[in-house]
């Protein structure tokens, strides 16, 4: 009985020396890896890692934390100023670090940059000496990694008026005499949609008097997809007093 029990020993010993060099390893396996994408102008993107979509409002920065290291396949949806472009892309989630992509648009291309690559801690690994106790004990629960989780940006562009429904705007207002009626049009324009600054800007040209301008303007700031570029409208105000007021009006909006 002695000498079954002792190649019964040794059989075991040599089955779980293996599983343990494997364990070990595993943690390798198991770094944390981070990739952020950023776009170079500030223009606003949806994207799609691996074929399921990140973020469905679309952001000018996606960070996604606990992404499996290696090659993965990035799908971009950039909104530009004749439509929507979409490109695909693939970029590599190197393992323990966190890679920050630019996002460059030049026309319809898109290119990725790398501008930083951080590394990272390593996750806690729990290491459990072997034993070959005389009867079963269940193993202690080992170290497993969190499941990817994707980030979602709250803040995006609802109904983004193109090109093609400025020009119409503007046309709408130039067919009226009365600077109510523009100013009507214009308000229905923006109410349920959004706009950019350079457009709101001309939108703003077809009014004859500033004040209309400045009233105007605070009612479509709430729906300026980039306000980072609010600024472009400054100019078309002759008088100082209208710029400041609008800035304050702008500042407490934020």
């Amino acid at each position: 009985m002695a000498k079954v029990y002792a190649k019964t020993y040794t059989a075991m010993k040599k089955l779980l020396l293996p599983l343990l060099f494997v364990l070990l390893a595993l943690p390798a396996f198991a770094q944390p890896t981070v990739v952020t994408f950023t776009t170079h102008r500030g223009e606003l993107f949806q994207m799609a890692l691996d074929g399921r979509v990140i973020n469905r409002s679309a952001s000018n920065f996606v960070r996604i934390t606990h992404l499996r290291p290696g090659n993965h396949y990035v799908e971009f949806r950039i909104r530009g100023r004749h439509g929507i472009y979409r490109t695909g892309i693939n970029v590599l989630a190197r393992a323990g670090y966190e890679t920050n992509y630019s996002v460059r648009v030049s026309g319809r291309k898109v290119a990725l940059h790398v501008l930083s690559e951080i590394p990272l801690g390593p996750p806690p690994v729990v290491v459990v000496p072997p034993r070959y106790p005389d009867r079963y004990e269940p193993a202690p629960p080992r170290y497993e990694p969190v499941p990817p989780r994707y980030e979602e940006p709250a803040n995006g562009c609802r109904n983004l008026l193109d090109r093609y429904d400025v020009d119409r705007l503007i046309d709408a207002m130039k067919g009226r005499d009365f600077e109510s009626t523009r100013l009507t049009i214009a308000r229905e324009a923006v109410r349920n949609s959004s706009i950019l600054s350079e457009d709101l800007r001309n939108v703003l040209l077809q009014f004859e008097f500033e004040s209309t301008r400045l009233e105007f303007a605070k009612f479509a700031y709430d729906s300026v997809c980039d306000k980072e570029r609010f600024y472009y409208i400054y100019d078309i105000f002759k008088f100082d007093h209208h710029v400041r007021e609008l800035e304050e009006y702008t500042s407490r909006r934020r």
